[in-house]
């Protein structure tokens, strides 16, 4: 470990370059091929997988999702002429789309029942395709978009059911800039340096990064539930700031006692950084433990999480060695390194 921290630091450049180089190749293959998330998440041997079975051996491709496609019209009743035209124009063009089965129009005398009883609000059911032919998120879209431009003055036209639940749902949410901005506070407050409480910001960032980029990839080739990559995310950024955090701290202490800045990062390292290497051991062990479940679903997820936390387990010992070396006694305030100085310690 010692060895390594020393040519992390000696080479800190490369290092650093190295690691930008990975991230932007992993980022660019993802753009290349794009991911293939899966939000079919089926039990073997269950009653409701031998149903869903007996559906697709019975009805093909009437086991997917459905929409629901509702109008409300305040001025007139949904039977109008202008209204039925209006929305039925809508319902063509729907049934039309790709990935859509059928389409169950209230306008059909046998599904009466699709109307209030003021007669002023209706709905119709979206029925789509199941497997491989399922629609995509743009064709989703683009049922959205055709329901709601039939709204005109009185009459609104919105769309709901599963498929769009499932498309309105923000993949970009905002909980781990949250939880990264929390860390932030306390780290400076911990440490008392901005660049202290980069570094682990940084160093868990990276990993992460490096990690869903991975997933991303790997989903191609594995069945990977749609939430793993916020899975990976949340625990990627828990251990790694953690893990960063042992490191700079020992590295801190290592200053502190007067030793130079190449052997203080290999102290660390040497030290801390063994603990980081078998706590994420630990983790990547427990994680992978849920393959042995036999949940299918749960297999990608666990690879995924296993994924992310080590490579920030791998950010830990190499990206991080390099950032200190860098950054010298800058990990201080500078009332500390002004102590330091008079102090004899900390030299480079």
């Amino acid at each position: 470990m010692t060895a390594l921290a020393r040519w992390c630091h000696a080479h800190r450049l490369v290092v650093v370059l190295l690691w930008i180089a990975l991230l932007v190749g992993l980022g660019s293959a993802v753009l290349a091929s794009g991911s293939s998330y899966s939000n079919s998440f089926s039990l073997k041997n269950t009653e409701s997988a031998k149903a869903s079975q007996l559906l697709d051996t019975a009805f093909p491709g009437h086991g997917g999702d459905s929409a629901t496609v509702v109008w409300h019209d305040s001025a007139a009743p949904v039977r109008d002429p202008a209204v039925k035209a209006r929305v039925t124009t809508a319902l063509d063009s729907i049934a039309r789309l790709p990935g859509v089965l059928s389409v169950s129009s209230p306008y059909v005398a046998a599904e009466t029942g699709q109307v209030s009883a003021d007669g002023h609000t209706a709905y119709a059911s979206v029925q789509l395709v199941d497997g491989v032919k399922a629609p995509s998120a743009g064709a989703l879209q683009t049922l959205v978009r055709t329901a709601q431009n039939a709204s005109a003055g009185a009459l609104d036209v919105e769309v709901g059911g599963s498929a769009v639940q499932q498309l309105e749902q923000n993949p970009n949410t905002h909980s781990e800039l949250v939880g990264i901005l929390a860390a932030a506070v306390v780290l400076f407050a911990a440490l008392g340096s901005l660049f202290a409480m980069a570094l682990p910001i940084l160093t868990g960032v990276a990993g992460v990064g490096g990690g869903l980029l991975a997933i991303g990839l790997l989903s191609h080739t594995l069945n990977v539930a749609n939430f793993a990559p916020t899975l990976g995310a949340l625990i990627g950024l828990g251990v790694g700031i953690d893990y960063a955090l042992f490191i700079v701290s020992r590295y801190r202490s290592a200053l502190r006692s007067g030793l130079p800045v190449g052997e203080a990062i290999g102290t660390a390292v040497n030290t801390s950084g063994r603990a980081v290497l078998f706590a994420g051991g630990t983790v990547c062990i427990a994680l992978l433990g849920m393959m042995v479940l036999g949940l299918g679903f749960l297999n990608g997820v666990a690879l995924a999480a296993s994924i992310t936390v080590g490579f920030t387990v791998l950010a830990a010992l190499t990206l991080l060695p390099a950032l200190l070396g860098m950054l010298g006694l800058r990990v201080f305030s500078r009332r500390e390194r002004r102590r330091l100085a008079l102090g004899g310690g900390g030299g480079q």
